[in-house]
């Protein structure tokens, strides 16, 4: 899946429409809303800042949680290899169960990404393949999706489909419950295969100056597979929202 705020940066793509993916842009700075529910059982929905940070001189570019440098770029298309935080996590005490609040945390970590997109006729087509470095979950993903921008004088609208696959190791270390857990908690043993998350998200920008933007969206993902008989889980479908304002340096 990817990070919610992604889509602002594939807003920022087209400020005048369909431009070069890695051409030097103006730096973008801003502050966001979200609010996400969860997948796991009587977790608490929350409310968190979104930072976004466009930054991009056609070598090395920040974009919001991602960093990396260009081993292509061209009109049309770019390689990236970078990195990017991975926001993933489940704290027992937010639970409201109380076999829940028995298990271990979940840690966010680093995914170190090759990423390649390519902007055709039809819509823009992006893939990346991530693995942890920090060795906390050993994930590894693989994320594929198509977004087609519809611009209209100010305002750009971007509605993307994806799909993301995820290694055993990660949902055994996100929705597994080992047996040290399980004798602790009550809750039985689990351990997960690999999985497939199909999402949606669709995400728009208007312009209220030169300078100055708002942005905002949706993101919704169905966890599909064996992972849905994780017994930390009781809802396959999340989604989230969030909006904010951005400034062009």
């Amino acid at each position: 899946m990817k990070n919610l705020s992604c889509i602002i940066s594939i807003l920022s793509m087209f400020p005048l429409g369909y431009t070069q993916i890695a051409s030097a842009d103006p730096t973008s700075l801003g502050i966001g809303l979200g609010w996400s529910n969860s997948p796991y059982k009587s977790y608490r929905s929350s409310f968190y800042p979104i930072p976004h940070i466009d930054y991009d001189n056609g070598s090395f570019f920040i974009d919001d949680l991602s960093t990396g440098i260009y081993a292509l770029s061209d009109d049309n298309q770019s390689l990236s290899f970078g990195a990017r935080y991975l926001a993933n996590e489940f704290k027992p005490h937010d639970a409201n169960n109380h076999m829940l609040k028995k298990l271990n945390s979940r840690h966010s970590t680093l995914l170190a990404e090759v990423n390649y997109d390519i902007i055709t006729d039809w819509g823009i087509f992006s893939s990346s393949i991530g693995a942890d470095v920090l060795g906390k979950s050993h994930s590894i993903l693989v994320n594929t999706d198509y977004t087609l921008p519809y611009i209209q004088g100010n305002l750009i609208v971007a509605p993307t489909i994806g799909i993301n696959w995820a290694n055993s190791k990660h949902n055994a270390y996100y929705y597994g419950v080992s047996h040290k857990e399980s004798s602790r908690s009550g809750l039985r043993y689990f351990n997960s295969n690999s999985s497939v998350t199909p999402y949606f998200e669709i995400g728009a920008q208007y312009s209220l100056t030169d300078n100055i933007a708002t942005f905002g969206g949706i993101h919704i993902d169905e966890l599909t597979g064996d992972v849905t008989n994780s017994p930390m889980i009781d809802n396959n479908v999340t989604a989230s929202i969030y909006a904010g304002v951005s400034y062009n340096f």
